[in-house]
């Protein structure tokens, strides 16, 4: 019997698993690092125990903390969530050892079924079809490579361990694995702990369709249909749906028997994720998954079960709640993943504090799933997921529908988020009738993330609005000087005519000029040849109103330093004085290279006197288990560096210059 649960994890699972312990009459204990003192995991919880620093190699990933904190707390039960230590057999074996239960496979199923290749071979013996690849004991980078060119190109690199992307890259050529290969090497040592790698076969534009699978102690399995999760972006999933569309029901029928045939050839215990890649007709089997998946809302709103309590029961050792025709596939449900990223600077994820937040309410058909309140802050360490929005109805048509509606009720200031490219993917008419595959994000990123110029219009009404009812900054535009004057006045006010205002500022970096004029409290403005109106709420404290086209839009402004932050419909724009924002900007043909986010220097590849070329990598940086390359942006030599290995850098922080190749002499 189980009685107190340690939550092994953080952010939005530790949240969620939380949630049901409460409910089916747990004690719960949360772990946190020092960076995630005050997050909510931590208060939701009976009792919160201290792991270390916020590095995940000293807090969440260290085994020891965990099980001290286990220790500590009187707890019986470990629930590792996902990610972290939830695929580690041996901290699984380690739990065992202490007496305590992980709720998770066997340890035996956990390194069968986290090294890839060992799970290749599993699925070969159960009949299920996998793609050609190579796992070598060689793990240089030259051994590596000369497997690679043998297996031949396009390939794609995996960690033998671990999942969610975490690692991956596709190589098309022998210098490209090459140089793929250590990053590929560093970042499955930093998410997983282990650097060994495996090559396969890639495949162009699959489908990735995952089972969901469950098992007991007492040799029962089944499934709980399928998920479409093809919508990602660097390997890493957007957009989930359950079940997926246009499948055959005979292909339906194989997935769901290979998934099932895999679990049960290896005695599977708890929750479980087959995932295989679909081409066509055919399907190959890619990975499993031996823990809970990041998307399993969607199938628990298509079945109504809550997996979470089914993992205690069959930790607990009870059999499986439901035979296999006593689960039922009611509806359709999608979720999207909300993250922190700079959608105009490649995707990089963004760091930074969470200065408003807004989501729809729960009901029975939207579901919000959040680790993270107003005031906290997206860390470096971490992922840089925000929250998941649900939603579920009787088909999906309707389903995506409402997913459409749930995200324009949805808000985040403060730093970038993928927002924009969720809404844009909600309303796609390809995306809503799955005619995608795990290629569809990167060949319409453009079209999927471009501002709508709606929404541009709007917040630039909305910054003429703000700035019109803040006198001190409207007085700065003001070309007379005399404060004391009516000429000078924030309301803009003149005798017997609406005043005319004139505003001028840079949205989002586009220098943009506004006339407007102001009638009691509701302001007028041209925006290029449309006419924007903003009033306020009769509520106080409420959103702002804007009149565009006919639509009525939602408009919130917020200060953040030195800029304004203008939200229509939960989109952020940044407004700053045009003035302050000429004199900020760096000439990119200077020759600096500078933090494009905060993180952690872990590669320095010149010095200064070096002679760089135009692109050449100069300083890597690591955040969010991910490494960005800042290369050269001109050929020359490099005259300063700024910067050390493992030093914490923040965004736009100069960390190195080089002077310009001088142009060459030209005949006359």
């Amino acid at each position: 019997m189980l009685r107190t649960v340690l939550v092994a994890n953080r952010g939005e699972i530790a949240c969620r698993i939380i949630r049901t312990a409460k409910r089916v009459g747990l004690r719960t204990v949360a772990v946190y690092s020092e960076a995630d003192i005050r997050a909510p995991h931590v208060e939701m919880a009976d009792e919160s125990v201290n792991i270390g620093p916020a590095p995940v190699a000293e807090s969440y990933l260290n085994p020891d903390r965990i099980l001290d904190a286990a220790k500590s707390s009187a707890s019986d039960t470990i629930h590792p969530g996902y990610g972290f230590l939830s695929e580690n057999a041996a901290f699984a074996r380690a739990c065992e050892a202490a007496g305590l239960i992980f709720v998770g496979p066997h340890v035996h199923t956990i390194e069968t079924m986290s090294d890839k290749a060992q799970a290749k071979q599993v699925a070969e013996q159960a009949g299920v079809p996998v793609l050609d690849g190579i796992h070598s004991e060689d793990q240089s980078v030259t051994g590596l490579v000369s497997n690679g060119t043998t297996l031949g190109f396009p390939l794609i690199i995996k960690p033998v361990s671990g999942g969610g992307g975490k690692g991956m890259h596709i190589a098309d050529t022998p210098a490209e694995l090459q140089v793929l290969i250590p990053t590929s090497q560093r970042e499955a040592q930093t998410a997983f702990g282990d650097d060994r790698l495996l090559l396969e076969r890639y495949l162009d534009q699959p489908r990735h369709i995952e089972v969901q699978i469950f098992g007991d102690q007492h040799g029962n399995v089944v499934h709980m249909f399928e998920r479409d999760c093809s919508l990602q972006r660097r390997h890493q999933k957007v957009i989930e749906e359950a079940p997926a569309q246009n499948l055959r029901p005979e292909l339906r029928t194989q997935l769901t028997e290979a998934a099932v045939a895999i679990a049960k050839a290896i005695n599977y215990r708890g929750a479980g994720t087959v995932e295989f890649l679909v081409s066509g007709d055919e399907f190959f089997f890619m990975e499993m998954n031996t823990r809970l998946q990041v998307e399993h809302p969607v199938t628990e709103m298509i079945t109504g079960i809550d997996l979470v309590e089914w993992q205690f029961k069959v930790a607990a050792g009870e059999h499986l709640p439901c035979k296999q025709n006593q689960i039922l596939c009611l509806g359709h449900s999608v979720e999207a993943r909300l993250y922190a990223e700079e959608i105009q600077n490649g995707f990089l994820p963004s760091a930074g504090d969470l200065l408003w937040l807004r989501f729809p309410p729960d009901n029975e058909h939207v579901r919000v799933d959040i680790g993270v309140r107003t005031g906290d802050s997206i860390g470096i360490h971490y992922d840089p997921m925000i929250a998941k929005i649900i939603v579920h109805d009787c088909e999906p048509r309707r389903s995506w529908q409402r997913l459409m509606q749930a995200l324009r009720h949805c808000g985040v200031a403060g730093l970038g988020t993928n927002l924009p490219l969720l809404r844009g993917l909600s309303s796609h008419t390809a995306v809503r009738c799955a005619d995608t595959d795990t290629g569809f994000i990167e060949r319409n990123a453009n079209e999927l993330v471009n501002a709508n110029a709606t929404d541009v219009s709007a917040a630039t009404a909305l910054a003429a609005f703000y700035l019109w009812r803040n006198g001190p900054f409207c007085q700065r535009h003001d070309r007379r000087g005399d404060a004391d004057s009516p000429w000078s006045s924030a309301s803009g006010w003149r005798m017997n005519l609406p005043p005319e205002l004139r505003f001028n500022f840079e949205i989002d970096g586009i220098a943009r000029e506004v006339v407007a004029k102001a009638n009691g409290n509701t302001l007028d403005a041209q925006i290029e040849d449309r006419c924007c109106r903003v009033f306020e709420s009769m509520t106080p404290g409420e959103d702002l109103f804007i009149v565009l086209d006919g639509q009525i839009l939602r408009g919130t402004a917020l200060m953040s330093g030195q800029n304004l932050l203008a939200g229509v419909n939960g989109l952020f724009f940044t407004v700053s004085d045009s003035q302050s924002a000429q004199s900020s900007q760096i000439d990119q043909n200077s020759g600096t290279v500078q933090a494009t986010m905060t993180g952690r220097v872990i590669q320095i590849l010149a010095k200064p006197g070096d002679q760089v070329v135009k692109g050449d990598p100069v300083i890597v940086l690591e955040a969010m288990k991910m490494e960005h390359n800042l290369t050269a942006p001109v050929t020359g030599q490099v005259r300063t560096l700024d910067t050390n290995l493992d030093q914490f850098v923040e965004q736009g922080h100069i960390l190195a210059t080089i002077d310009p190749e001088p142009a060459p002499l030209t005949e006359i």
